[in-house]
């Protein structure tokens, strides 16, 4: 009892950082992979969140203040877990160990930071990128819906920083000679996607 007492706020932390990481890798990828006209034909149905999805979708600067807030989810899991993370899990491995000497104690040591930073790693790779990643991608417009609140509310609240990120990074492509328009949200159909334009035409 003891041990789960001491370790329970450690192990909530931890997964709630990678499951945090799950969820703006999912977010991001979904934006992007998402079916336009899936989302505008839910849209067209009443559905309120697939409006404001639709609506991030025709707008090139919408979709990069969505994008950004990912990003910012993203980079502020990852370092938490590696900041964190890292320090619990190798000092738990480390008192596992029981080093007799000094020169036990710094093999110790040693031996629990690499253990810490490989199943953290794996942890990070599989359950937060991996995962996410390929659940989003495989039903994109369900999970930007579902996602698209949370990532909306969080943007709100980042508002300064997420224009300010999102402004130094089109600054640079501008420097590069790229330029964002709403030409670069268009793309070729698919063909579940010229079905719903199809039943769209046929509806009006």
């Amino acid at each position: 009892m003891l041990f789960r007492s001491e370790w329970l706020i450690p192990v909530t932390v931890v997964s709630l950082l990678v499951i945090a990481n799950g969820l703006f890798v999912a977010a991001e990828f979904a934006i992007v992979g998402a079916s336009r006209a899936h989302i505008e034909h839910e849209a067209g149905r009443g559905n309120r969140l697939a409006r404001r999805v639709a609506g991030i979708l025709r707008d090139p600067a919408r979709q990069d203040r969505y994008i950004a807030t990912t990003q910012v989810g993203i980079s502020v899991a990852s370092l938490g877990l590696g900041m964190y993370g890292e320090h619990v899990l190798a000092d738990w491995i480390a008192s596992q160990l029981e080093p007799v000497d000094t020169g036990d104690w710094i093999a110790a040591h040693t031996l629990a930071s690499i253990a810490a930073v490989s199943i953290l790693t794996y942890l990070h790779i599989v359950i937060g990128e991996m995962v996410p990643k390929a659940l989003a991608l495989q039903r994109a417009a369900s999970t930007v819906l579902y996602v698209s609140p949370f990532i909306l509310a969080l943007q709100s609240a980042l508002l300064p920083i997420v224009v300010g990120l999102n402004a130094a990074g089109n600054r640079l492509l501008g420097l590069m000679g790229v330029e964002r328009s709403a030409s670069d949200t268009e793309r070729y159909h698919t063909t579940e996607e010229l079905q719903y334009i199809v039943e769209e035409s046929q509806v009006g």
